[in-house]
């Protein structure tokens, strides 16, 4: 009996949740072979990213794009596989295209900043992360990130007051037994990890559930190297912040 694309999918994704990604990324290009869907091809751009083969997760949102011109989530996925292959330039064009697409959005301003911040540019990042906060101005995150930029930059009583609002939001947790005192916000890079998340892809959203969880998920999903991992754990905190 002939196999569809439905079949090849199907396949994929188990084999996904298998964490088998190579025998996975063998099936959806089989599946796009007969079928060139776009469910399809963004399971297997997030196939590549579990590989960490950027340049081909890259092209496959890239063909996403050319179809969907006007999909924000596709630009934030790309700029992020931007990002992780070194190229912050093309990482920093996507995420304004996401953001001016979807203006309204805070966790859009949220990860700009976060590119800008490594890429030297802190005030443009601190200037996300008031538009951030602006549209949620219950975002701790946001707040603690924006302090710690500004300690860097040595304006000490604007981040006293970013570290001050983050603790008012989201106070400090006390060790049982521990001298109670004040605590500053922790670092991106001492920020507890997020619980595991299981590594299946999900099918591609439709235009009415292209939401924060599916673009937190892939995030999630994606940084595998433990550096990374620890720069993006603010950004990613932050994103699962948003409001709905």
């Amino acid at each position: 009996m002939n196999q569809t694309a439905q079949d090849f999918f199907k396949k994929g994704l188990q084999l996904c949740q298998e964490a088998n990604f190579e025998a996975a990324i063998e099936e959806f290009s089989k599946a796009l072979a007969l079928e060139h869907a776009s469910d399809i091809l963004y399971n297997r751009a997030k196939a590549y990213f579990k590989l960490q083969d950027f340049s081909k997760a890259i092209n496959d949102f890239s063909s996403l794009i050319s179809h969907e011109p006007s999909n924000a989530f596709y630009y934030s996925e790309r700029g992020v596989a931007y990002h992780l292959s070194g190229d912050s330039t093309k990482a920093l064009e996507d995420l304004d295209k996401a953001a001016a697409l979807e203006p309204m959005k805070p966790f859009r301003y949220s990860s700009r900043a976060f590119i800008k911040e490594k890429t030297g540019d802190l005030r443009g990042a601190i200037a996300d992360y008031e538009k951030a906060i602006e549209l949620d101005p219950e975002d701790a995150i946001a707040f603690n990130n924006k302090g710690l930029i500004e300690e860097k930059l040595g304006y000490l009583e604007n981040s006293k007051k970013s570290f001050a609002r983050a603790d008012e939001l989201d106070p400090p947790k006390k060790v049982p037994g521990a001298t109670e005192k004040a605590e500053k916000p922790k670092s991106a890079g001492k920020a507890p990890l997020q619980e595991k998340v299981t590594p299946a892809p999900t099918p591609v959203p439709t235009k009415d559930s292209l939401t924060l969880t599916s673009y937190l998920g892939t995030l999630k999903q994606l940084i595998t190297n433990g550096k990374e991992q620890k720069e993006f754990i603010s950004f990613i905190k932050n994103l699962g912040r948003t409001k709905k």
